[in-house]
């Protein structure tokens, strides 16, 4: 076997090494690759040098994959690749600029939620010679197991209302219209992950709006208390990206969020490609 697992330290955000996706992988690595992505949530793969056909085609190994709602950011030819970026090409953004700034399971508001996603950097932000824009990640496995008995049994009896239509009615990039058409979806607040098997909180930040009978007061301080318990520094991993990253994460087992420490003229576009999943449990 070629490839090897370096530990970040934390619960998720390990490197798979001995991997070049343009020449091949075979069943036995990709395997490999896929059995730590279920158990740890967040692996990365750096100094990659992939085609948009490249991108697709390894991303199709997980499942089949998805299209992003907002039909506008999406790159030309390629459907399944959804265009993460600041730069403006005429006046106008050549990908989705706001794109993660609360902590977030992607696409919580649809009825099955994708199973990953792979993000691959082709320009990053640098400044004083350091690269910025990370990404952060945490455990939503790990910090279900950090959780007290008592709290535990509450949480799992509780059911979540997400709606994309509230987020997207907040923003300016074109996501309102395209949310109109989406109706309001309710997934457990703990789910089981369907391949490991380990009980996952499962909530997004600017997504969710309701949980169990609470009220919106109620609900606000439940989220506040629950991203707060996520969010420990035991459960989270920072990825420094370079150019040639590519990072997948699990949808149900980690939550993320970019850090927006960065502007023009510096420069960050990522692809994306989603892997479609199942309806959470």
């Amino acid at each position: 076997m070629s490839v090897e697992l370096k530990r970040s330290g934390a619960p998720l955000g390990h490197e798979i090494r001995g991997v070049d996706i343009a020449t091949g992988v075979s069943d036995a690595d990709f395997a490999q690759i896929e059995n730590a992505l279920n158990e740890y949530g967040v692996v990365f793969i750096r100094d990659q040098h992939l085609s948009p056909e490249q991108h697709i085609a390894f991303s199709r190994r997980f499942g089949e994959l998805e299209s992003y709602p907002v039909g506008k950011f999406i790159l030309p030819g390629h459907n399944e690749i959804l265009v993460v970026s600041n730069i403006m090409e005429d006046g106008k953004p050549i990908g989705l600029v706001d794109a993660g700034r609360n902590w977030h399971s992607d696409m919580t508001f649809v009825e099955k939620p994708p199973r990953c996603s792979l993000l691959y950097s082709l320009e990053v932000p640098h400044q004083g010679g350091r690269a910025i824009g990370d990404t952060q990640f945490v455990s939503t496995s790990a910090a279900w197991d950090g959780l007290p008995d008592d709290m535990k049994q509450r949480l799992a009896q509780l059911k979540a209302l997400n709606s994309f239509r509230t987020y997207s009615g907040k923003k300016s990039d074109g996501r309102e219209d395209d949310g109109k058409a989406m109706p309001d979806v309710v997934h457990p607040l703990v789910r089981t992950h369907p391949f490991s098997g380990r009980k996952c909180l499962y909530l997004s930040e600017s997504v969710t709006v309701k949980i169990g009978d609470l009220d919106e007061s109620g609900t606000a301080s439940l989220i506040a208390q629950l991203i707060g318990h996520i969010t420990r520094p035991e459960y989270s991993y920072r990825h420094n990206w370079r150019v040639g990253d590519l990072v997948i994460w699990d949808n149900c087992s980690s939550m993320h969020k970019a850090v927006f420490d960065y502007a023009l003229p510096l420069r960050r576009r990522m692809h994306r490609t989603t892997v479609s999943g199942t309806r959470p449990y």
